[in-house]
């Protein structure tokens, strides 16, 4: 049997252009130092580090793939991560521009909510022109409003609290289609949640025939007996399996230690 050669790569990353808290190169120096030979930028439905993130990987010798994480939602929330993207592609910039107008047209709407409470944010002054609720949780903390990043969503931004405005998302089927219009290879995230809630494999079985490729088996919540469940079912529907860190920083309340503490060898299909 023929053996790969080990690449470590963390294939799950993000940086301040979606919802984390490093810039493309102090994210990509971390890594390099912690060991890792090859990277993923997958912020969230924005592609706009992706050159940056090419050019300093040539610069520091750290292979890049360039990635996504979109956002879409069927009875819950999927993410779907693309590897390999042309991230110039018409289809793909265009869905994203699209994801983009929602992602702030939803911040409107929450902050036009939080004035209701005396909380007055000016949107202009959010880190991120692709803005999340993590971005007014940060806002609402710098502010003085709440005390942490878990408070703004318990009090004001989670599900059913003062401010919480539901999100509009595209289908995982439109993203899938949109990564492989890109020449990408469309993988499924962090699948724990779907796996308990018994959606992961209609999920699979659904994207199948419009070209899913892989799925995120080594993520950090994955218990040793979870992985093994996600092995099988990558061999199961022929699909390739990748692994990382999901780093944000100390936006996601991680520790810089987290970058490249999950990571996968490269599978052959991305390399």
């Amino acid at each position: 049997m023929r053996s790969i050669p080990i690449i470590k790569s963390d294939l799950h990353i993000h940086t301040i252009h979606s919802d984390g808290a490093m810039t493309i190169g102090e994210v990509m120096d971390l890594a390099k130092f912690k060991g890792m030979e090859c990277i993923s930028i997958t912020d969230h439905d924005i592609v706009s580090g992706q050159s940056d993130a090419m050019l300093y990987g040539e610069r520091i010798g750290l292979k890049v793939i360039p990635g996504i994480e979109i956002s879409a939602y069927s009875v819950t929330a999927v993410h779907v991560l693309g590897y390999n993207i042309d991230y110039n592609c018409p289809v793909l910039i265009e869905l994203l521009q699209e994801l983009l107008t929602q992602r702030q047209e939803r911040a409107k709407q929450i902050l036009e909510k939080l004035a209701k409470y005396n909380i007055n944010l000016d949107i202009n002054n959010l880190p991120s022109v692709n803005i999340g609720r993590s971005h007014i949780a940060i806002a609402l903390k710098s502010e003085g409003y709440v005390s942490s990043i878990q408070e703004a969503f318990d009090r004001y931004l989670g599900e059913n609290r003062l401010a919480f405005v539901p999100s509009k998302r595209i289908s995982p089927l439109k993203a899938v289609q949109a990564i492989k219009q890109s020449g990408g290879m469309a993988v499924i995230a962090h699948p724990l949640q779907l796996h308990n809630s018994k959606k992961l494999i209609p999920l699979i079985e659904g994207l199948l025939p419009y070209g899913l490729d892989g799925l995120e088996v080594y993520y950090p919540t994955h218990s040793p007996k979870h992985t093994a469940i996600f092995e099988k079912l990558a061999k199961k529907y022929g699909l390739f399996k990748t692994g990382g860190s999901d780093f944000h920083g100390v936006n996601k309340n991680n520790t810089i230690n987290n970058i490249g503490l999950t990571y996968c060898n490269l599978p052959e299909e991305l390399r």
